[in-house]
């Protein structure tokens, strides 16, 4: 008798699987620290602070991966099928409007704080951002390409895998799409910096998910999605040496990009509620018996 895999999957189990890659990413880091104490020991050594994150991403997947291959999960089953190259490109260009969605949705969470709590905004937000590129000395080339590979590979495919695949697919089996949408994309929220911004990728990214029945989809538009913005840093900081801190009265001036940001989505947003909200196939794709035609038109949308 066939037992969905996603029955015996626990989502307390997969926090407890976090927290012990969060232990052994701090123990390796500390046993790197004694061994390797010029890359790894102090808070100024070049390795420190880039291998945590891909330390912990693969620990967890290495924790994870036995406790998915004893429920039977199937990955072909849910990831789906590969789109065509010119399909992930055509997906791809949705990283636009959520880049500009984020940033105006940044603006609409932090700038009421900007004018209530200066202080507090000031000592957090400006004083308190620093750039995770350093250009200084040959030992920062390895860091900054971990961290560049971090954000734009590894964290989008690990992030979409179990965000959008597992957690998405379990819930839906517990509580029904629309819910398992909201609380996977919450959940996807509280650890990120932008969490208005991050719950609507994650609502967004869900979509697409369902709609194309591919988690290849969500996971090209989450790459694209991170470059953009490393991609920007990185001209930034190539084009000035000791590029200046924006003040807390500049940014309190700067309201108005969220006015023309959300100006700019709202035809997006109609684009989108009409050809990925209506007449879609509610069901997870995990849960979906394969059709090939169906997949196909879909993933032409």
């Amino acid at each position: 008798m066939y037992i969905n895999p996603f029955e015996r999957i626990r989502f307390r189990a997969l926090v407890g699987y976090a927290l012990l890659a969060f232990i052994a990413t701090v123990f390796t880091v500390v046993i790197l620290g004694a061994f390797l104490p010029a890359w790894f020991k102090g808070k100024s050594a070049p390795l420190r602070g880039s291998v945590i994150l891909p330390l912990l991403y693969v620990f967890f997947f290495l924790f994870t991966f036995r406790m998915l291959g004893r429920a039977g999960l199937s990955y072909r089953q849910l990831c789906g099928e590969f789109p065509t190259w010119r399909t992930l490109g055509l997906y791809s260009l949705w990283a636009f409007p959520q880049v500009i969605f984020s940033l105006s949705t940044f603006f609409l969470l932090y700038f009421p704080l900007a004018f209530f709590m200066p202080e507090f905004f000031q000592e957090r937000f400006i004083e308190g951002s620093t750039s995770s590129i350093s250009l200084s000395g040959d030992k920062h080339v390895l860091a900054n390409l971990l961290v560049f590979l971090t954000a734009v590979f590894i964290a989008p495919v690990v992030e979409e895998f179990f965000f959008r695949g597992i957690l998405l697919t379990r819930w839906a089996v517990k509580w029904g799409v629309l819910r398992s949408i909201f609380a996977s994309s919450l959940v996807f929220a509280i650890l990120h910096f932008d969490p208005i911004g991050a719950f609507c990728f994650g609502c967004i990214m869900a979509v697409f998910y369902i709609r194309t029945k591919s988690l290849f989809i969500p996971m090209v538009i989450h790459i694209a999605n991170n470059s953009i913005p490393s991609i920007m840093e990185w001209f930034e900081i190539l084009s000035d040496a000791s590029p200046s801190e924006t003040t807390l009265e500049e940014f309190q001036e700067l309201w108005w990009i969220g006015l023309i940001g959300f100006t700019v989505i709202t035809p997006f947003a109609i684009y989108f509620w009409k050809h990925y909200i209506r007449n879609t196939d509610w069901r997870v794709p995990y849960l979906t018996e394969p059709i090939g035609c169906e997949s196909n038109a879909n993933l032409s949308d």
